[in-house]
Order: structure tokens, then sequence, then C-alpha cells
């Protein structure tokens, strides 16, 4: 193999790598992101112990059911309104974020290095 070639190589793989790096703490991330959202949605509805980790978990999962946020929002929004609690969209798009900026940090604070062996650049 020429130089040329291994140099192209090389980088289709760093790429590749830092692709399945990107996607994998994208998918944390939001996984994250999911159950925090849940855990605060629960206490809106005021659950506690298991039932309220029980609904951060189905949040999770509803938000792996469809791509986008819609289908969670939509779920969140019935739940809370079948509690007879008045959350508006922007006060759930507004926890939302807050869970992400959670995440992110959380993330960041767990997983200071690359997440496998096969990461590496």
């Amino acid at each position: 193999m020429s130089d040329i070639a291994r140099t192209i190589k090389e980088r289709e793989q760093a790429f590749e790598a830092q692709y399945k790096l990107d996607e994998e703490h994208n998918f944390k991330i939001r996984a994250r992101r999911d159950r925090l959202f849940g855990t605060w949605v629960a206490q809106q509805l005021g659950l506690t112990g298991q039932e309220a980790d029980a609904y951060a978990v189905k949040a999770t999962q509803l938000d792996l059911e469809a791509a986008g946020d819609d289908n969670l929002i939509d779920q969140v929004k019935a739940d809370l309104n079948d509690a007879g609690k008045d959350v508006s969209n922007d006060d759930l798009l507004a926890a939302l974020s807050d869970a992400l900026a959670q995440a992110q940090q959380s993330f960041r604070e767990d997983y200071p290095e690359a997440l496998g062996g096969d990461h590496h650049l």
C-alpha cells in the first residue's frame, strides 16, 4: 500500500472513529436528558419512589420510539393534563432544555476520556 493510500485509509478510520464517538455521546446524553426530564415530570405529577423511576424510564423509552421530541412532549402533556396539571409547552420545553444541560454536564464529568479503545483517533 502506498503512503497516500495508507494516509487516506487512516483518515477514513479516524473519521469513522470520531463519528462513532459522537453518536455514542449523543445517544447517552439524550438518554440521560430523557430520564432527567421524566423525573421532573414525575415530580409534577406527584409521583415518588418506584412510580417516579418507572415514569422516568417510560420517558426514555418514548424518545426511542420515534425521532424528535414531539411524541415525548405530547405524551407528557397528556399525562399532565389527565392529572389536572396545567403546564405550558414553553414550560415543558424549558424543562427539557434544563435536563439537556444537566445531562451534558454529568456526561462530561462521568466520561472525560474516550469511551473505549476503538474510539481513539
